[in-house]
């Protein structure tokens, strides 16, 4: 049988955002000598490491608990 389907946990999104910006970043920084990300321009890692902060920062301080 299949099961109901569930409605996300509160906060769900906002806590994978987070992870996906922070393992973007760790990738284009680790990676930034591997052929294929040598043409990134430092803006751009720059870029994305600032989002992953903030979206850190907005974790912290507001968590999203209640819809």
């Amino acid at each position: 049988m299949a099961r109901p389907k569930q409605e996300p946990r509160p906060g769900q999104g906002q806590r994978r955002r987070c992870s996906f910006a922070w393992v973007l970043l760790l990738v284009l920084w680790g990676g930034r000598w591997m052929w294929p990300l040598l043409w990134l321009p430092g803006w751009v890692v720059v870029l994305v490491a600032t989002w992953a902060v903030l979206e850190l920062v907005a974790l912290l301080l507001a968590p999203r608990r209640w819809r």
